[in-house]
């Protein structure tokens, strides 16, 4: 004679092998930050201790700087967001996003330290253009 929660266990297990197996989605899955390959920066330059529009400036002499160099990939320290200096990060990411967009192609807070940045610079990839097809005329 078998004991009850062996049976049941035999039970669940056979009832989960006979349910189908899930399929997989249509689009990825985002993976893990820590799992982002960033390369290995060139230069860096650190912020603290200043205030955001001497950041600001500072940032875009060093992209300046680089782009005469060859240099391609900054590091930058902009710390965690001291509110008596004006939120560093956030005047960078939003400069980023605007006045030198057409400068980086790629720029993300690094996985393991959320007080700085990884940026590539060079001109930005262009979209994919989607080419619709006019019909032939008759």
């Amino acid at each position: 004679m078998e004991d009850k929660d062996a049976q049941m266990q035999k039970e669940a297990e056979s009832a989960a092998a006979a349910r189908p197996s899930r399929a997989p989605r249509g689009r990825k899955m985002r993976r893990n930050p820590s799992a982002w390959e960033l390369p290995v920066p060139e230069d860096e330059i650190d912020l603290h201790g200043m205030t955001s529009d001497e950041a600001a400036e500072a940032v875009e002499r060093r992209i300046d700087d680089l782009m005469i160099a060859g240099l391609k990939i900054l590091r930058v320290i902009h710390g965690g967001g001291n509110p008596s200096y004006g939120n560093v990060k956030r005047i960078i990411d939003r400069k980023v996003r605007s006045e030198w967009s057409n400068r980086i192609q790629l720029y993300k807070v690094e996985p393991d330290n959320a007080g700085s940045s990884i940026m590539i610079l060079g001109k930005p990839r262009p979209a994919q253009a989607k080419t619709t097809r006019k019909p032939a005329k008759k």
